[in-house]
């Protein structure tokens, strides 16, 4: 059986009236405190207390939902998978692992497979997200009229070079989010006003570095300014994330975790098939 910490639980969930966490009647002692239990209390206040518990249970438990804000699909693998009639699950696990957005990589897409990709994604309730990273004019406006895409996602590649002026992406986006991805550099409030998502690409950092970035730049304590940290799904990586959420926790900014399933993800069975085939050969 798992154990929690008492204290929070009083603190934060418990009414102020209600019994300690350990009074839960049922049992003479609950798993995690020592004080006795008290058969003569309301039942009223007993379902609320109990109620309050199952909240702060499910707080401190661990979330799935905390793994991912997002996955980013690669051109090459959003082929891959239309190709092999898999996209909707590879979806379906992006969304089982947390994801609430896929950034799905536009530049070379044709308009039909990235309007199925968004339909797709938008029957999943994952909302889809057309990211440019070849900022050209006519790619901006193409890929702007391009249906069942929530939003348009620009990065650093437009901000070094700007191939129009954002005000006026922005009235081509109409209704649709404009999303603003910065280098540390590039970032100026300004033009952050003008965007409906902000974050900052600060992932190859360590996490003190990081902490350290955010204050720098001034954004530090603004809720509506992102750390972008990207996530590789390994353990060690896990164990930094835990990092980045307790130190950006403190400092009152968002976390936006991004993960990537690029072309390594498919390849590597394939190249290790092919390895250990030569192997063989080379044994004979």
């Amino acid at each position: 059986m798992s154990t929690y910490n008492c204290s929070v639980i009083r603190s934060s969930f418990l009414p102020r009236s209600a019994p300690t966490a350990g009074n839960f009647c049922g049992s003479s002692h609950h798993a995690c405190c020592t004080a006795p239990c008290s058969r003569n209390l309301p039942m009223a206040l007993i379902h609320r207390t109990i109620a309050g518990t199952a909240a702060a249970i499910s707080v401190l438990l661990p979330s799935a939902a905390a793994a991912a804000d997002g996955y980013w699909l690669d051109q090459y693998n959003a082929l891959l998978f239309i190709g092999l009639f898999r996209l909707d699950k590879e979806l379906e696990e992006m969304k089982q692992k947390g994801a609430a957005v896929v950034m799905v990589h536009a530049d070379s897409l044709p308009d039909p497979l990235l309007r199925w990709i968004a339909w797709r994604a938008n029957r999943l309730k994952l909302k889809p997200v057309a990211w440019i990273q070849r900022p050209t004019a006519n790619n901006l406006k193409r890929i702007s009229k391009i249906s069942g895409y929530k939003a348009l996602q620009i990065d650093d590649h437009f901000f070094a070079k700007p191939p129009v002026e954002i005000t006026s992406l922005r009235s081509q986006l109409r209704d649709r989010e404009l999303w603003c991805s910065f280098q540390p550099g590039q970032f100026n409030w300004q033009t952050a006003q003008l965007c409906d998502h902000v974050d900052i690409q600060l992932y190859r950092n360590t996490c003190n570095s990081t902490i350290d970035a955010a204050y720098r730049l001034g954004v530090a304590g603004r809720k509506n300014t992102a750390i972008a940290v990207y996530h590789d799904g390994s353990d060690d990586n896990e164990r930094g994330l835990n990092c980045f959420r307790e130190a950006l926790q403190r400092s009152g900014n968002r976390l936006f975790v991004f993960k990537w399933k690029n072309p390594e993800y498919w390849l590597t069975p394939y190249t290790k098939r092919f390895w250990k085939l030569l192997a063989r050969i080379r044994s004979w």
